[in-house]
């Protein structure tokens, strides 16, 4: 979780960023290292409870929440976002953990009989 996280927000912070707009979106390393990103990332995010259960979930749950901490900073103008980050994540993981769980042994996702 903390890794796709941390990978999504430097990401997309690379992706948007030039110099001429370094004053209006920031740097990759504001993000990442300029709030609480990298403490949310590792210690709110991968709260048990409420985190996603399967190792793809986890995967999807980050890259949501990464991508939510970029845009409410950016866009929404609030520096300290990932709280409500969090929050939009784990409103997801219900989805997240219907979408990707395990079928049972034996049987076949493409066989409906």
């Amino acid at each position: 979780i903390p890794v796709s996280i941390l990978l999504t927000v430097f990401l997309l912070a690379c992706f948007f960023y030039s110099d001429g707009t370094a004053a209006v979106v920031g740097s990759p390393y504001l993000h990442i290292f300029g709030s609480a990103t990298i403490f949310g990332a590792f210690f709110i995010a991968t709260d048990p409870v409420s985190a996603a259960s399967t190792a793809r979930g986890k995967i999807i749950y980050g890259i949501i929440i990464g991508v939510a901490i970029y845009s409410i900073r950016v866009w929404g103008s609030y520096l300290d976002s990932v709280a409500f980050a969090v929050l939009f994540g784990n409103f997801c993981v219900p989805l997240i953990d219907y979408m990707t769980r395990p079928l049972p042994f034996g049987h076949n996702a493409r066989l409906k009989l």
